[in-house]
């Protein structure tokens, strides 16, 4: 699939972003919508590929208050693909976009809690995952965590 991957940094580029959020996680895997919406996305990085997916980056406080503390390690989540662009490529790409935002600020690694289901895809992509399984949103998660070094 050749879908381009830019920035969400406009009223519709975020409007994108919030509606394959929604398709995915509020509709598709039933996340009540005031967990999806956790008020951090005025301050994180956004990347979007139309009508394909998007992804988030948390950064500074915001990412040390759910990495552990390490305000050097982003946050990648919200990574959300919608089920016509599964398997095409789309969300390494997004992966890919998102971790070279954060070598560009100077970050030091990449953390994220991925769904059971999809370590396999961010093993692919060099996360290693750690620590025991967790329920978020009534879904099993994992800790995954990737040095950009």
């Amino acid at each position: 699939m050749d879908v381009r991957v830019v920035a969400a940094q406009d009223a519709d580029g975020m409007a994108a972003v919030h509606a394959i959020r929604h398709e995915v996680f509020v509709v598709e895997q039933n996340v009540p919508a005031e967990l999806e919406w956790d008020g951090k996305d005025d301050r994180a990085v956004h990347v979007l590929a139309p009508a394909a997916g998007t992804g988030r980056l948390l950064l500074g406080a915001d990412a040390a208050a759910k990495n552990g503390g390490d305000p050097d390690t982003a946050v990648l989540g919200r990574l959300a693909v919608l089920k016509p662009a599964r398997g095409t490529g789309v969300g390494a790409r997004l992966v890919a976009a998102l971790e070279d935002e954060a070598r560009r600020l100077g970050l030091a690694g990449v953390y994220l809690e991925s769904q059971v289901h999809a370590i396999a895809f961010y093993e692919r992509l060099g996360y290693t995952p750690f620590g025991p399984e967790f329920p978020d949103a009534g879904i099993a998660h994992r800790a995954m965590r990737r040095s950009l070094g």
